[in-house]
């Protein structure tokens, strides 16, 4: 199973997505919509915590999914805290990524990449409790299941290259 942590970061980045794409105008009404809608769609829920089926095992996963989400939980806590982070320091985000990303524009970048770099360089520049290793083995291995075939690395060599910049490796 997923863990909670992966998991709200699986989220926030749907909802910074969401944003992205101009599917929702803001940070805030991304939230509210997987709040209030996306949390409870069960096609979401098996693909967050990649489970299939109608067994009890696959309902027990997409339960205590739910729970994790839950609006009053810890992890959901996290997602507002990463997209919310995301949103007020955008720009000191992106240029951070622009500056190691060797040759790239942030705008360059594909929508999903792009958003998983921010939430990562939030959590390396802003967020001291969460582990470096933890961040950085979260972002490539998200990056590896949305991205494309080559987005694991891309986002490893920006990111490997900004925890060093900052003395966090």
């Amino acid at each position: 199973m997923v863990s909670g942590r992966r998991a709200a970061r699986e989220v926030a980045l749907l909802v910074l997505f969401a944003v992205d794409v101009g599917r929702e105008s803001s940070t805030d009404e991304a939230l509210v919509a997987f709040r209030d809608h996306l949390r409870n769609d069960r096609d979401i829920l098996n693909e967050l915590v990649a489970v299939a089926g109608d067994d009890a095992p696959a309902q027990g996963v997409l339960n205590r999914t739910r729970k994790v989400l839950a609006t009053d939980s810890a992890h959901w806590q996290f997602v507002e805290r990463l997209v919310q982070g995301v949103e007020s320091h955008s720009k000191a985000i992106d240029d951070l990524i622009e500056r190691f990303s060797l040759n790239w524009k942030v705008t360059r970048m594909g929508r999903v990449d792009r958003n998983i770099l921010r939430v990562a360089v939030y959590e390396l520049a802003f967020e001291g409790d969460v582990p470096t290793k933890a961040t950085l083995n979260e972002a490539i291995e998200i990056a590896k299941r949305f991205g494309s075939v080559d987005s694991g690395k891309f986002v490893n060599g920006i990111l490997d290259r900004l925890a060093q910049e900052l003395g966090r490796v």
